[in-house]
């Protein structure tokens, strides 16, 4: 009996001291003193290992992002309790923080299956998804979340960031909308959304949008690069010039194609010298870029200094890739049609013509050239019919071409 008794009062002093010690380690944690409580936790290991000792070790690593000697420590902590599932959710979260994206989604899928509707894991596995560019798997992810909770405006962002990946634009318009109703300071997700819009049949929704961006975030060099790049891609020249001269004094970087955007919208507001003087610091940092050149060339012919503007389209011309190169012969036959050089003008058409057969007027003006230096009229016949066969009826230059038909026609009966 009284060694029976012995034995009891031992093991409530054994626990009693263990409960002791674990105490101490919790204290040092909380007081950042990580040093001191990994020698606690060895000093306990040596006695007894345990799945909770391993645990706390794991996560005074990963506080001091010491990743993989906290999974190490978690690995120790499941061959005890290989189905617990705060440790598997800690493994999987710092594997994913190491890159290690593929063996993280084992293991939060295994945590995941361990805790039904789990939703913090969940949104965990989800953010690895979209870090391996596995969209339709966190789609699938944060699509079940949704379902169970659609109030959460982090993970509904997540899902509308799936969703315009996939191809489901109107869902992710409806949920990025849905976020910055709930949070209109979520600035990542003005862009997002500017860019989920449709900008040809949204475009009121994206001024709407950038304006109100900009409320929230006045002068920010961002969203006015959003409005500059908006105006332009609609062709609102003289807006998007104003959009990108905001934009630089709001600080925003100099960027080549930026500065690109900024005096093509110059040229076409018809401001031509400062075009050109945009244009001009950018042959230093990029000497052979077609568009550089392309419009640089447009400027002087603009400017009728048809030499240096003959000179710099057949520049770009050589610089030039094929999606390109039927506008530039074309302007370039235009350059050679002012000076009067013809029979240039007109080899220059013929090619801006071959690259791109559906620019049917080139055919037109292949005509009128043809018909200026050329005694005979039977070639300016042939391209004026060949204009009306591919010309549509409200054309702009139809009735003149059946008007030089019927003129060179009769001119034609009466020289025989």
């Amino acid at each position: 009996m009284k060694q029976r008794m012995l034995l009891i009062i031992f093991g409530l002093l054994t626990i009693s001291f263990n409960s002791f010690s674990q105490r101490k380690i919790d204290l040092l944690i909380l007081n950042k003193n990580y040093s001191k409580a990994l020698t606690e936790i060895d000093n306990q290991l040596t006695k007894k290992p345990s799945a909770e000792l391993y645990h706390k070790k794991g996560a005074i690593y990963s506080s001091l992002q010491n990743y993989q000697e906290a999974i190490e420590a978690y690995k120790k902590a499941l061959e005890t309790e290989p189905n617990n599932v705060d440790v598997l959710g800690e493994i999987a979260e710092d594997l994913a923080v190491l890159g290690n994206n593929a063996d993280a989604v084992r293991f939060y899928n295994k945590a995941i299956a361990l805790s039904n509707n789990n939703l913090t894991l969940m949104g965990k596995l989800g953010r690895v998804y979209i870090n391996q560019k596995e969209y339709k798997k966190a789609y699938n992810t944060f699509n079940s979340i949704y379902a169970i909770d659609s109030t959460n405006v982090f993970w509904n962002k997540q899902l509308a960031f799936c969703s315009f990946r996939i191809l489901k634009r109107k869902q992710a318009v409806h949920l990025y909308e849905k976020v910055l109703e709930a949070n209109p300071r979520d600035y990542g997700t003005y862009s997002n959304l500017i860019h989920a819009y449709n900008w040809r049949k949204e475009s009121k929704k994206i001024s709407k949008l950038i304006t109100k961006g900009l409320e929230q975030f006045p002068n920010d060099p961002g969203l006015l690069l959003e409005y500059a790049n908006f105006n332009f891609k609609k062709k609102f020249y003289p807006s998007a010039m104003v959009g990108f001269e905001n934009y630089f004094k709001a600080g925003g970087d100099s960027i080549q194609s930026i500065v690109l955007n900024y005096a093509i919208c110059t040229y076409f507001s018809n401001d031509i010298e400062k075009a050109l003087t945009i244009l001009t610091p950018l042959f230093t940092s990029s000497p052979n870029n077609q568009f550089v050149i392309f419009y640089s060339g447009l400027c002087y012919k603009k400017m009728k200094d048809f030499k240096e503007a003959e000179k710099l389209m057949k520049w770009a011309i050589d610089a030039s890739i094929p999606e390109y190169i039927a506008d530039m012969y074309h302007h370039l036959g235009q350059i050679y049609g002012q000076q009067r050089k013809f029979k240039e003008s007109i080899d220059a058409l013929k090619n801006s013509y071959k690259y791109n057969p559906d620019n049917y007027e080139v055919l037109f003006e292949i005509a009128t050239t043809y018909e200026e230096f050329n005694s005979n009229k039977t070639l300016a016949l042939n391209y004026y019919r060949l204009y009306i066969k591919d010309a549509k009826e409200d054309d702009k230059n139809v009735n003149y071409a059946f008007d030089r038909i019927t003129k060179i026609k009769e001119d034609l009966f009466f020289d025989e």
